[in-house]
This record gives C-alpha cells, structure tokens and sequence, in this order.
C-alpha cells in the first residue's frame, strides 16, 4: 500500500538522525512543468497546443514509496517546491485517457521542464451560414453563433458533455480526452436556417444534424442555409370503393413528398376519425389515437409511404381527413395548401351495400324453386313461419345470375381473341 508524504512549498527541515542541523537550502530542489494537448505531435509545448485544466494531474513518489498527487492549474502547470535532495519519479495521471510517448520520468535533480505531453481525441472544422449556398465559408459569411455540443464518455467511463462556440472565422475546436462521443449541430429553425444537403465527407448528416467520432482527428463542417420548407400529402384508399360497410378494414395509403430544400419531421392527425385504428407503418410514433409522429426526417427529394389501417364504428365516417402539421419544428412551410389529403367516401351498415344490385338482377322465376329449401330453413331457424319471401334467397339468385353473366362475358372475349 503507498504511503503518502507531505510536500512543503515554504521550507524544509530536515535534521540527521543524531539531532545535526538543518541541511543547507542548496540541498533541496523543486520539479516545476506542465500537462499540455500536443496538438501538431511534436512533443513539446508551442503555439496552437492546448493545456489540460483539473484533472488528476501528476504524481511524485519517492525513494520509500510514498506518494503525493499534484492537480494542475489554469496554465497546465504543476510545480512543488524543496524537497529533500533524492530520487523522485514524477508520473502522468492521465494515461487511460491520453496517448503519450513519455508517462514518467526520474529525477534527483531541480526539473523546470517536466513537461508530459499528452494526445487525445479532436474535432474540428467550421460552423457557418452559406449564403450563397457554394458549400465554402467566405469571409463575409457570417458564422453560427449557437454552441456546438460533444456528449459521450472518456475510456475511463466517466461522462463528457461539453459545448463549443464557433470563432468569428467560424473554425471551432474540441480537446477531448479519448473515448466514444458524439457531435450534435444546434437547432436554427427559429432564425430559419436548416443544415444544407452534405456536399463533401466532412460535412454533418442534415437530416440527423449528428455524427458520431470516430478517428482521433475529426473534421466535421456544419453548413447552414435559409429554408424553404414544403411538404406535399398525396394518397389513395385501399380497396378503393365508393361505399364501405362499417367493421370493413380500409388501408390508407400515404406519400409524404418532401418538395421543399429542407429535412421535416411532421406531425401526423386524423380529423373526424369515426373508426377504429388497427395498425400503422413502423415508420410512425403514436402519440395518441389520432395523432402521431414520424421517427425520422424526411429529407428533400425523398417520398416516405406510410400506411394506416382502420375499421369505420359506424356511417358517420364521411371519408379520410389527415392532416400533416407542425411539420417544420417552428420553419414555415412555403406552401400549406399541399398539407392535407380529404378522400371522401360512404360507410353503410352491413347488409345495406348489397341492396341495389340484387334487385335489379333477380329477375329469373325458375330459379326460385332452387332456393325455397334454403328460404324455408332460414325462416325455421330463426323461429318465424316460412313464407317463402326471404331475402337470403333473391341475395343468393343474384350472385348466381351475376357469375354466370360475368363468365359469358370472359368466354366471349376469350373466342374472339
């Protein structure tokens, strides 16, 4: 188990074991130096490198193996002062964190150079506003004034969230120590701006304004440019009929066009929605019975369909009513009125839809005798005199009637092929 000494930064004292004065002020040295970020990697301290600030900073041990740790300060600096004239060896507390070509060193001597320079993970490039939409920052561009955001964890676990302001050239920069992160662009959909569609490598994904870090030296550009949002509905019903019976399964199926130059993430109602949901695509995010969300943007250019199957309750469903909203997070959309998509339609009670059409094509009396077992039968179940008048029978002539007529019809065509 280490033991820990006491490092004094006034003076001293130390006496022999036989009670001799104090050694000479020559007879003590100080290890002065600094923990620092080895930006270009050359292993010494110069302009560009950053200063590692906190942190466990170094620890010095000596001869008997006890120890004292050091933190840092604003500078990157450490210094302890007069020790007793011996051995110490003078370690870097942050090799989990940090890669380093010198962790320790061994001294009996005054040190004012124990530097230990340290490479951890970086990410760079340049947040702007492309007016003229070129994808390269001139200098009358101006840049994004909102911070930018690196969340994760260093290898050693412990948790980084930190965030970053573009300079006035719109470079910005990030001293991370090594481990799992990810970069966030800030949200400018209130002052109108939208992240513009990657034109190079380097440049953040619009649609998830994200990346995750991966290299040690990572550029990432966020490129921001004036929105002009649009999203066009378009759909059909499925099977497409004019009347529906209520319970019947009805499948809308929607496209959402993203016309306008900006990724959307719209919000998904129902208006007067007389039915009963069955199911919806993966793609959505219920929210509620009638409301729901897509679980990711749509970006220009892309078509997402999307499916709802539903069941009428009863006949006041008059048709579909969705609507998409708030489809911009706080944009506006330039074109509104492509926003909605209305397919009216008729709901009828069961029995109902078939009415019309087997009146008009029970017209055979000969075939009314083929169905008098079944009349008769019906009207015994049901526990009611049989009269002869059922409908099941004129409903059961006339489907007999139409699949004969429509085979006729079929066989023609098929001879005069």
């Amino acid at each position: 188990m280490r033991k820990t000494f006491a490092v004094a930064t006034t003076a001293a004292l130390v006496l022999t074991a036989t009670g001799a004065p104090a050694l000479a002020q020559d007879e003590t040295i100080s290890i002065t130096g600094r923990v620092f970020l080895d930006h270009n990697g050359n292993g010494t301290f110069d302009a560009g490198d950053g200063v590692q600030i906190g942190g466990p900073g170094v620890r010095i041990t000596d001869a008997d193996g006890r120890t004292t740790d050091l933190p840092v300060g604003p500078s990157g600096r450490y210094r302890v002062q007069k020790l007793l004239k011996a051995a110490y060896e003078v370690e870097t507390l942050n090799v989990v964190n940090y890669t380093t070509t010198k962790s320790s060193f061994t001294t009996s001597e005054t040190v004012t150079d124990g530097d230990f320079a340290l490479v951890g993970q970086v990410a760079k490039g340049v947040a702007y506003v492309d007016a003229n939409g070129d994808g390269t920052k001139q200098a009358d561009e101006k840049p994004v004034t909102e911070g930018l955001r690196v969340t994760g964890n260093a290898k050693d676990g412990s948790p980084v969230d930190v965030t970053r302001t573009a300079g006035a050239d719109g470079a910005y920069r990030f001293d991370l120590p090594l481990g799992g992160y990810t970069l966030t662009a800030p949200l400018l959909n209130s002052e109108g701006l939208v992240l513009g569609k990657p034109n190079a490598v380097t440049d953040i994904d619009w649609a998830t304004g994200a990346r995750e870090l991966t290299g040690q030296t990572e550029q990432v550009d966020l490129r921001y440019i004036t929105a002009a949002a649009n999203l066009t509905v378009k759909g059909a019903l499925s099977p497409a009929k004019a009347t529906y019976v209520v319970g019947e399964e009805i499948t809308a199926k929607v496209q959402l066009i993203n016309t306008g130059n900006a990724p959307v993430l719209p919000m998904i109602g129902l208006g007067g929605f007389h039915a009963k949901l069955i199911r919806y695509s993966d793609s959505l995010a219920a929210e509620t019975d009638t409301q729901f969300e897509l679980k990711r943007k749509i970006v220009p250019g892309e078509t997402l369909e999307i499916e709802l199957t539903f069941t009428p309750t009863g006949t006041d469903f008059a048709g579909l009513h969705l609507v998409v909203f708030d489809t911009m997070r706080g944009l506006k959309d330039v074109d509104s009125s492509d926003n909605m998509l209305q397919i009216a339609t008729k709901v009828v009670e069961k029995g109902a839809e078939t009415t019309t059409p087997v009146t008009s094509t029970t017209t055979a009396a000969p075939a009314t005798t083929t169905t008098t077992p079944a009349v008769a039968q019906a009207g015994n179940k049901a526990g009611l005199a049989s009269t002869g008048a059922s409908p099941l029978g004129f409903l059961a002539i006339g489907a007999l009637l139409l699949a004969a007529g429509t085979s006729a019809f079929f066989l023609a065509r098929r001879r005069r092929s």
